[in-house]
């Protein structure tokens, strides 16, 4: 009896330790989203028509993006809307709705 309880409690711990092990959401912390624009076209650069601006609020601060995708991508994006987030250098990872989408920084305001 005793053996089989002590079986049990390593492979509840081997299990715990394996399941956190495997965390997806490592260095992500939650952003949620402060605006988002669509920037307009310009007739000499249609080529830029799915160009967004997007400020995020991170751990206190505020970080200004830009990012390039089709409006499928962020049609469930709106204000106060939170998703988890990794920043990278100049490059701040979300995890939204479709899939990771990568925002390019282009401004950093702490707040």
């Amino acid at each position: 009896m005793k053996k089989c309880l002590i079986a049990l409690s390593c492979c509840v711990a081997m299990v715990a330790m394996l399941a956190y092990a495997q965390n997806p959401d490592e260095g992500y912390q939650t952003a949620a989203v402060v605006s988002i624009e669509k920037v307009a076209v310009s007739a000499q650069h249609p080529e830029n028509g799915d160009q967004y601006k997007i400020f995020m609020r991170m751990a206190g601060t505020v970080y200004g993006c830009r990012a390039s995708a089709p409006a499928a991508v962020f049609i469930d994006w709106s204000p106060g809307k939170e998703y988890p987030a990794k920043l990278n250098d100049k490059v701040l990872l979300v995890k939204g709705p479709g899939g990771p989408v990568e925002l390019n920084i282009f401004k950093k305001t702490p707040k």
